[in-house]
């Protein structure tokens, strides 16, 4: 009997155990918002549309821990205690889907990814990492771009139109490749060891402090300047 009841509990206890790793789908009612931070390790898919929503796929013991919050137009994903978090906490996997009418930044802290497929289109748009997130944009127009990395993240423009200015930063190991969108006035300045592509039709100003290395497709007027191993090279 007691050999029954053991088998029962163990049984009973891996149905609970299943149940709490199922994936929910969870849908979040928040205010407007035209930019994005997401501060949770998880793929957050991006589209631009005429309506809003915001979407979170994950185990219900990471929902409940999962706050979505707007504050100064900025949609805020974050854990409800980070420290908690990393110390006793497991999220498995987190999936988000947001579709927003206006879209002006993006940022990642720590190691999310943000992908958006379809065309993203702004007057301008600051992109941001601190940490190894990625960011990855396949189809984009815009008038002006910000992009920004502090760590060990990588940024990636696949296509686009033609931007008036393009700036880009990078501190720490970061890599930033917009060489598939052409911007008329493009600067970068590199810190350390990390490494951009751009393509600039008029105007190219490059700063590198350190190894980094700038690859540039097109035929800018080129301003210079490196300390250290660094390099800027045309490719095309």
């Amino acid at each position: 009997m007691k050999t029954k009841l053991f088998a029962f509990i163990i049984l009973l206890s891996g149905i609970l155990i299943t149940n709490q790793a199922v994936a929910e789908d969870e849908k979040r009612d928040v205010s407007s918002f035209s930019e994005i931070s997401l501060r949770v390790p998880g793929k957050l898919y991006l589209q631009q549309g005429n309506s809003q929503s915001v979407e979170i796929e994950a185990k219900s013991s990471t929902l409940e821990k999962i706050i979505t919050e707007v504050k100064g137009g900025e949609l805020i994903i974050k854990f409800e205690n980070e420290r908690f978090f990393w110390r006793n906490f497991k999220p498995g996997e987190i999936e988000i889907h947001i579709t927003v009418r206006e879209i002006e930044g993006l940022a990642i802290s720590g190691s999310g990814n943000i992908i958006a497929n379809d065309e993203i289109e702004t007057n301008s748009l600051n992109l941001a990492i601190s940490g190894s997130g990625d960011i990855q944009i396949s189809d984009l127009k815009a008038d002006r771009i910000k992009a920004s990395i502090s760590g060990s993240g990588d940024i990636e423009i696949e296509d686009g139109g033609v931007a008036d200015e393009l700036t880009i930063s990078i501190s720490g190991s970061g890599n930033i490749n917009t060489s598939g969108f052409e911007a008329e006035n493009v600067r970068v300045k590199v810190s350390g060891s990390g490494n951009s592509r751009v393509f600039a039709t008029d105007n190219l100003d490059v700063r590198v402090a350190g190894s980094g290395d700038v690859q540039y497709s097109g035929n800018p007027d080129v301003d210079s300047s490196i300390a250290g191993s660094g390099s800027v090279k045309k490719i095309r």
